[in-house]
């Protein structure tokens, strides 16, 4: 006979059930606002396409119309800009009379070499004016340069077939980065109409380098795509300041023979880079708007100053530049106009790198100077146009032409199962984490003796990347090869500092890194803080976290493995107002509280207790899934080293702390970092089992 169960069995299991439900009912929301946000995306993009118009064969003059019409909403040529009928006419009658008596009398009529032949238009005006890189095609004749025109005028567009095979094809520098090409183009120029004979190509442009201080693309490099069809574009330098895809200027101000320099601005953003071991110290000086400014360096030997002189914001100047910052974005910024100008707005037009006409995909008031293209396909190429509508005409720009990343591994939140560790290293001689003191074969033996199961290994610090050689790079390939080898899972793990395009391509790419041997990372770590030598401080940094990694999804898909590195809820007894827990749990595959119990008592000679170590580690867990609103995986951040003088934890501690993460539900814990972690750290995470 079958014993019934007591009331409190009941109760229990009417609790986990009820429990049960909730969390199916929570799941099934999520499920729902990803299938939502799915048809949105597969909306716009359908939406995108109808917009793009197609042709076969040679496009006749009414589609030309129709597409000026509707991409560029610019009115059909003028008078001023093409012969009348009645000339028209006369030039035909007076090719056609004799053509057609040869044919009836078997004349042989004596053909004028074409290069004699030059047809001048006379309308309202003595010539054509149109604007480069494109020649303008009249049966045989063709427009090419003739004078400069003074001011900016209405540039037709998309351009016909023969118009881009006109196009002077692109120099490319040996030692210009193939995936960040900028390409002068001349302004716009006045035309005359001569013989296609006579047409002789311009010298071809040269490349002009962004000065992009220890930015070092991590990205393996891909073949460059081939396009006959290139255009010239205009130089994107103004003096010492460089147009980013962010639709700023930036400049990279140099404290030569200084340590520990200071920097400040008159005006702008500055940000002190990591120090370079090729360049030494420097920052990064950022304006939104045109206006000089002056650096300030200062340290022990002394105080220096430097000017930077405003960059060019007149119409003549206007430019356009993009980069693919993932599989699927890509930035495109351009000139911020002076009010001079008084742009209506700015239209956006993309083509793909196969040569499709140009679509019109985005339209900004005066105020925008970017635009964040996130329907795009991965490892695919893609160019854009950008037209700015002033009181006197229209101005446009295009961009080079870029590739996507192709679609990053997926890997599971299991990866950070169990036990790990931090491991960042510098490529400086005289750092303590210098790449060198770390022999990759020995790092992977001994993670393998205490059955750590993953590193996160720090990649980049903003836009700075860590390995800055070509030692640093062999080294770097030799560890992922060797985790590889080991079955230990590699997350590339950076340290974010602003919401810029220089910083995400900086993160992307090394999550997207690969050996020559085909070894990666399985995931990527955003270390999200706030404060100086992070994002800022302040409600602004605070959304910039959220903005960081709601971008970084965006690039990277809805299935790649991102770890958020978070704030500890213990620190303070943080709360979503004070910290955007939720916000960030929203795109994030795991939440990685930094839980480093020293803190609770900033001083080596306090006496830790069980309950205090286990209870913070458990209450991570807990209190972090909590804040989130949703059952997220959680992976401990745990302290195994003295972090600025707060003492090295025990091996009981450690211990300790293990325990709590696994009993509270963690899915693991990974204590910071490699270089200070001593024999009895390791030997204590080394018989913890997990």
């Amino acid at each position: 006979m079958t014993k019934r169960p007591g009331r409190g069995n009941r109760q229990k299991k009417t609790q986990r059930f009820a429990t049960l439900r909730k969390r199916r009912a929570e799941q099934s929301t999520l499920y729902a606002a990803l299938e939502h946000r799915r048809k949105e995306e597969t909306v716009r993009l359908q939406a995108a396409r109808r917009r793009c118009v197609k042709t076969t064969g040679h496009p006749k003059v009414a589609t030309i119309d129709r597409r000026r019409r509707e991409y560029i909403e610019i009115p059909a040529a003028s008078p001023q800009l093409i012969p009348s009928r009645r000339i028209l006419t006369s030039i035909a009658a007076a090719f056609a009379v004799p053509l057609a008596l040869a044919i009836a009398g078997n004349i042989h009529v004596r053909q004028v070499p074409l290069q004699q032949v030059v047809v001048r238009v006379h309308a309202q005006a003595s010539h054509v004016a149109v604007a480069r890189p494109a020649f303008i095609t009249h049966s045989k004749y063709v427009v090419v340069p003739a004078a400069r025109a003074p001011v900016a005028r209405p540039i037709p567009r998309p351009q016909t077939p023969l118009q881009r095979l006109a196009a002077v094809p692109r120099a490319v520098k040996p030692s210009q980065p193939r995936t960040q090409p900028e390409i002068a183009q001349a302004k716009p120029e006045v035309h005359t109409v001569v013989a296609a004979s006579q047409l002789r190509a311009p010298a071809p442009q040269p490349i002009v380098s962004e000065p992009s201080v220890q930015e070092v693309s991590l990205a393996p490099e891909s073949a460059p795509t081939p396009h006959a069809q290139t255009p010239i574009l205009k130089p994107k330098t103004h003096g010492p300041w460089t147009l980013t895809p962010d639709g700023t200027w930036t400049a990279i101000v140099h404290a030569k023979a200084m340590r520990s320099a200071d920097f400040t601005a008159s005006t702008g953003q500055i940000i002190a880079l990591e120090r370079s071991a090729i360049d030494g110290e420097a920052a990064t000086v950022t304006i939104g708007w045109s206006r000089p400014v002056v650096v300030t360096i200062s340290s022990a030997g002394g105080i220096s100053s430097e000017r930077l002189a405003a960059p060019d914001d007149g119409q003549a100047a206007f430019s356009a530049t993009a980069r693919a910052v993932g599989p699927h974005l890509v930035n495109i910024g351009w000139t911020p106009l002076g009010e001079s100008a008084a742009v209506a707005k700015y239209k956006v037009y993309r083509t793909s790198g196969s040569g499709d006409d140009m679509a019109l995909v985005a339209e900004l008031p005066p105020i925008k100077h970017s635009w964040h293209d996130l329907q795009v396909g991965a490892q695919s190429s893609y160019r854009y146009d950008v037209v700015a509508e002033t009181v006197t005409g229209s101005v446009d720009a295009n961009t080079e032409t870029v590739t996507t990343l192709g679609e990053l591994p997926v890997a599971p939140a299991s990866v950070l199962a169990g036990k790990g560790m931090f491991l960042y290293f510098s490529s400086l001689d005289n750092d303590v984490r210098y790449f060198r003191r770390y022999d990759p074969e020995a790092v992977i033996a001994e993670a393998q003796n205490a059955n750590i199961r993953v590193i996160e290994l720090r990649m980049a610090r903003g836009s700075c990347a860590m390995a800055q050689t070509t030692q640093a790079h062999l080294w770097l390939n030799r560890l992922v090869d060797a985790a590889a080898r080991a079955n230990i899972s590699l997350i590339a793990w950076t340290v974010p500092r602003r919401v810029t395009t220089q910083d995400l391509t900086q993160t992307i790419s090394a999550a997207a890194y690969i050996t020559p041997a085909g070894n990666g990372f399985a995931g990527l770590a955003l270390d999200l803080e706030t404060g100086d030598h992070y994002m800022g401080s302040g409600a602004k940094a605070t959304a910039s976290l959220v903005q960081y990694i709601k971008t970084v999804r965006g690039a990277v898909g809805p299935h790649y493995l991102i770890v958020a590195t978070v704030a500890s809820p213990g620190m303070g007894d943080h709360t979503n107002l004070d910290y955007p827990y939720a916000k960030i749990a929203a795109y994030a595959d795991v939440l990685q509280p930094m839980e480093y119990w020293h803190y609770f008592y900033e001083t080596a000679h306090h006496e830790y207790v069980r309950r205090e170590v286990a209870g913070a580690a458990a209450k991570a867990v807990s209190r972090t899934r909590e804040l989130a609103g949703r059952d997220i995986p959680v992976n401990v951040a745990g302290q195994s080293v003295d972090l600025e003088g707060t003492g090295a934890p025990s091996g009981r501690e450690i211990m300790w702390s293990l325990n709590g993460a696994k009993s509270a539900g963690g899915i693991g814990e990974t204590f910071f970092d490699w270089a200070g972690t001593r024999p009895v750290a390791w030997a204590a995470i080394q018989a913890f089992d997990w």
